[in-house]
């Protein structure tokens, strides 16, 4: 099994990102090969690996079945096409699993977290949460932004990070609304670009008593937007999304839209309100 896994591995590394594919290593060398890799990959009975995935199961790693048991598929696919062997994964069951997506802050836990913010400046990681609550930015796109304030509209510029292997990098411009401009003054922009992800996720741990976590404040500023009535297809094209269901007009017909700055910067300016 070691060796299929070794060679599947190869397959995908030239197709995904190194964060993708560090993921795919990891998970293999900590899951997959510990379990099943000395054994011959014909004599891995469907019952095997049914029990060992409910094992995961029981002590609460879901998310990590689901995943095992995608990468498991894929590599017992290798084994069936090149050897012609029955892959026992084609009636493995699991229970559903229910990602969870964070909750929006409310408008009291926003007041709270620029409080904390403000009164702990010398923490490095104040100035990315500061980035990450009023941008909707991903904290993995931290580290390639870039602030522009050279004309009438500053922004951000960053590098959206969910873009696959061999396409295009993907650059975005994010409009300084006017909750950012008021805590402007308290960001470092090179301290938020530097900052490690494990540092901001453990301070906004710190700020909420572990309620919250960064990703958490990506849907806050969406939602703003949503509820300040900003242009949807422009709230996506600031957050790097190729899809939403709020949105009717599909990613082409956005390819064929073009917005002239005023509207693209200013209607940002919606985004105004007490906290």
């Amino acid at each position: 099994m070691k060796d299929f896994v070794k060679e599947w591995l190869a397959l995908k590394k030239p197709l995904v990102k190194e964060s993708t594919y560090k993921s795919y290593f990891n998970l293999t060398n900590a899951e997959i090969i510990p379990a099943f890799g000395e054994k011959h990959i014909d004599r891995i009975p469907r019952q095997d690996v049914q029990s060992y995935l409910y094992v995961l199961i029981d002590e609460g790693k879901n998310r990590t079945a689901q995943k095992i048991k995608q990468m498991l598929g894929a590599i017992f696919d290798i084994a069936a096409e090149d050897h012609a062997i029955k892959s026992p994964m084609t009636k493995i069951v699991l229970p559903h699993y229910e990602v969870e997506k964070g909750e929006v802050l409310t408008l009291e836990e926003e007041k709270r977290l620029i409080e904390f913010c403000l009164s702990h400046q010398q923490i490095k990681a104040i100035s990315a949460l500061l980035v990450l609550l009023y941008t909707g930015m991903r904290i993995g796109e931290l580290p390639s932004m870039t602030y522009h304030d050279d004309g009438d509209y500053p922004y951000i510029e960053c590098e959206t990070e969910k873009v696959r292997k061999g396409y295009a990098a993907v650059f975005r411009k994010i409009p300084i609304s006017p909750m950012m401009k008021k805590v402007l003054p308290y960001i470092d922009f090179e301290k938020a670009k530097t900052c490690s992800q494990k540092y901001i996720s453990e301070t906004l741990k710190t700020a909420f008593d572990g309620k919250h976590h960064p990703h958490e404040l990506r849907y806050t500023f969406i939602s703003r937007c949503k509820e300040h009535g900003c242009n949807l297809e422009l709230v996506m094209l600031w957050d790097g999304h190729e899809f939403d269901k709020d949105v009717a007009s599909s990613k082409v017909d956005r390819g064929y839209t073009q917005y002239t700055n005023n509207y693209y910067f200013r209607e940002i300016e919606k985004v105004s309100y007490e906290v």
